[in-house]
């Protein structure tokens, strides 16, 4: 896709996410109703009401097939070729229980390469956009990762994935992971951590087991921002994800870097 197709498919979605944070701060504020809540995992009515108000949006835009979260638009994990991936509602438990963080996440993958991602920071109204190869933007200024090597220096964040093993063995392994870190972080939007290491405010972020949608606008960013990503496939839609900001040396991943 050429350069002003993709700038101006990007103008677009970043309204699309706008509005979409609009209408969660206009007619979701101190109002939850809760669909589901089993084990860890909720779902939400706004989780539902979001994605009908972006899956046709996109859809409009006939660029490509939309996977979502809550099922409104769906492809196969095996597609082959462009689709968009969208998280209506990240962060939905901060959400539910009024701690204000929470994002709309969408991006455009090709195959197992992002070459869009938009996050809306629906309380500080804050929109995130980046292209990788040409650069990530915050509110329309260039962002960039943090130029920290050490990870004895670094911050990492990280989550606990509603999917996640919590087996003594992974949490073992989980531990031996964070100590490596100056200092952890756990915000509970997967898409936030990961636009706040593209804007260079966290150095890395791991998490196992975490759903694609959770991350792939994330991911979009920090390559977008001069980062570098690594991708683990466990199952279904589930992945092992390391993301830094290109300069750290450690990671708990051998896989292949999946960096555009």
């Amino acid at each position: 896709m050429n350069k002003g197709l993709m700038n101006s498919l990007a103008e677009q979605v970043a309204k699309i996410s706008v509005l979409a944070g609009q209408t969660l701060r206009e007619n979701y504020t101190g109002v939850v109703e809760v669909l589901s809540d089993k084990e860890k995992d909720i779902k939400l009515a706004a989780d539902m009401d979001i994605e009908k108000l972006i899956v046709p949006a996109l859809s409009d835009l006939k660029v490509a097939p939309i996977l979502s979260e809550e099922g409104g638009g769906s492809v196969g994990s095996d597609h082959i070729g462009r689709r968009w991936i969208v998280d209506p509602l990240d962060g939905s438990m901060n959400f539910s229980r009024g701690i204000p963080i929470f994002s709309v996440s969408i991006s455009l993958w090709n195959v197992d390469v992002p070459e869009l991602g938009v996050i809306h920071d629906v309380v500080a109204n804050d929109t995130y956009v980046g292209i990788p190869g040409r650069g990530a933007f915050l509110n329309g200024e260039p962002i960039h990762v943090s130029g920290i090597k050490d990870a004895g220096r670094a911050v990492l964040a990280t989550g606990f994935p509603s999917g996640r093993d919590y087996g003594q063995e992974s949490l073992t392994e989980f531990v031996g992971c964070v100590r490596t870190f100056k200092k952890v972080r756990l915000i509970g939007s997967a898409a936030l951590s990961l636009a706040w290491v593209a804007a260079g405010r966290m150095d890395a972020y791991c998490e196992e087991d975490i759903s694609l949608w959770d991350v792939a606008a994330g991911l979009a960013l920090v390559a977008a921002a001069g980062g570098r990503f690594q991708m683990a496939h466990t199952k279904g839609f589930q992945y092992q994800v390391f993301a830094h900001n290109g300069w750290l040396k450690w990671s708990p991943l051998q896989q292949a870097d999946n960096s555009a």
